[in-house]
């Protein structure tokens, strides 16, 4: 079976996971980027360990690495990790 030259590539994600969100739990995997079904705000902690606030709209990709997305802060409903 030929194997998708994108399959390397940092950019893309092998997977899309629900995600619950957490003040005490990271994720499985770190996330790649991430979506949300309904818009909202977005409490996560990035890779390199930084808490942010941002704000997201229904189905934007954002092009973060995430450890955690945070349950107090977040209101952005039906997100999804990019893995």
């Amino acid at each position: 079976m030929a194997r998708n030259p994108d399959q390397s590539s940092q950019f893309t994600a092998l997977d899309l996971v629900p995600v619950t969100p957490s003040d005490s739990v990271d994720l499985l995997v770190n996330a790649r980027a991430i979506r949300a079904q309904g818009a909202g705000t977005l409490r996560l902690t990035t890779i390199s360990g930084n808490l942010r606030n941002t704000n997201i709209a229904a189905g934007e990709v954002l092009l973060v690495g995430a450890s955690r997305i945070h349950a107090a802060g977040t209101t952005a409903t039906g997100i999804e990790a990019m893995i």
